[in-house]
């Protein structure tokens, strides 16, 4: 296959439709026709890039010899994700803008997505989970059964994404895309994480099995101060399972002038040694990503002894591209940053907030610890 004919790169194809959006926004409505003329003169696409075909599983199944476009399996995840990050309301024609607070956040937005800069566009990961949906979706739709490959780890790995896997190396060789294979194992690494809590039916014994929704709603439900002293216990639980000789102290600081800092946890060791911990907690609306600024409030705020002192800082979001630089470039302070993401899979890891039932052990939220979270 000649350079002329690949197809531009996944991470091409996704700025295109953002770009296409934006430029015909103006319309209540985008039919198929107009979206596709603007789109494909922005991705450059000519007629050989149509030509391109892989062995889907409707083809296998129905004994199709001509394959199906590798171009229209791409071009339906970027509609994906653009319903995804919210530009969008429906991934089907005729599209509807979103124009809603957060398409402000795409206006100078205009290169190539790729797995790092990807944050900008889609802070809560969202696409992630919209892939797995999708994934899950389409093979139980074609009568393959529920737990033929949800309840099972390796089962799943063998067939998730199976259509966009064959596209990815058809359209872009043995290596495929660089951003496609950033999505695919995300979102695989990521559902591995909730697997078994999808397993069987969803409610047991008048619990209800968690998602990551779930516990976003129910930490959304906090007030502020609720949430950092929530904050302070998970941190507190997280120090006590990984050195259990140690003694601990925490203190919630933020009720005043807490000068950047929610809470305080002292650790001693019976060797004499103390470490002291630095909790700052963000009740963050999607899309509000933690800046710069506020970290370098945050390392002010306490000592710059890298071994003893250690400051946390917790948001329900994310961190900017700038915040997670300078983090990186510290190294007078020790600092860990906690987003949302790593603060369910913390609450999981440690059962803070969730607790396990039955033989087979299931992670259901905790409603009664919430409850007392809320008398605070």
């Amino acid at each position: 296959m000649s350079n002329i004919n690949k197809i531009p790169t996944f991470g091409e194809l996704l700025n295109a439709g953002i770009q296409t959006i934006k430029n015909l926004s103006n319309r209540n409505t985008i039919g198929q026709t107009v979206f596709f003329r603007e789109f494909e003169k922005l991705a450059k696409i000519v007629p050989e890039h149509k030509k391109l075909t892989y062995m889907s599983t409707y083809d296998i199944r129905n004994e199709c010899r001509e394959g199906t476009p590798c171009y229209d399996e791409l071009v339906d995840l970027v509609l994906l994700c653009l319903s995804a990050i919210g530009l969008i309301k429906e991934n089907c024609f005729s599209l509807v803008p979103n124009l809603n607070q957060n398409f402000a956040n795409f206006i100078t937005f205009d290169e190539k997505v790729t797995p790092k800069n990807i944050i900008r566009i889609d802070p809560l990961g969202k696409i992630y989970f919209w892939m797995t949906g999708s994934n899950f979706t389409k093979y139980i739709s074609e009568g393959i059964p529920n737990n033929d490959f949800i309840a099972d780890l390796d089962r799943l790995d063998n067939k998730a994404f199976a259509d966009l896997k064959k596209a990815n190396i058809a359209a872009y060789g043995k290596n495929g895309d660089p951003l496609l294979n950033h999505l695919i194992d995300e979102s695989m690494r990521r559902t591995s994480i909730f697997m078994n809590n999808y397993a069987d039916a969803t409610i047991a014994n008048d619990f209800v099995k968690v998602t990551p929704d779930m516990i976003m709603v129910q930490l959304e439900s906090l007030s502020p101060l609720q949430f950092e002293w929530f904050c302070l216990k998970l941190v507190e639980r997280s120090l006590e399972i990984e050195s259990p000789e140690s003694n601990l102290t925490a203190r919630h600081t933020g009720r005043s002038n807490d000068n950047g800092i929610d809470g305080l946890i002292s650790q001693d060791f019976p060797s004499g040694e103390v470490h002291t911990y630095y909790i700052q907690a963000k009740l963050y609306s999607a899309g509000n990503n933690v800046s710069n600024g506020e970290l370098r409030n945050f390392i002010g705020a306490f000592p710059p002894q890298y071994t003893t002192h250690h400051g946390i800082f917790i948001t329900t979001t994310g961190f900017t591209r700038p915040a997670k630089d300078y983090a990186d470039s510290i190294d007078t302070h020790s600092l860990i940053l906690i987003d949302q993401m790593g603060l369910i899979e913390l609450m999981m890891e440690h059962k803070v907030g969730l607790k396990e039932v039955n033989a087979k052990p299931k992670l259901l939220l905790d409603s009664e610890f919430f409850e007392k979270i809320k008398t605070y």
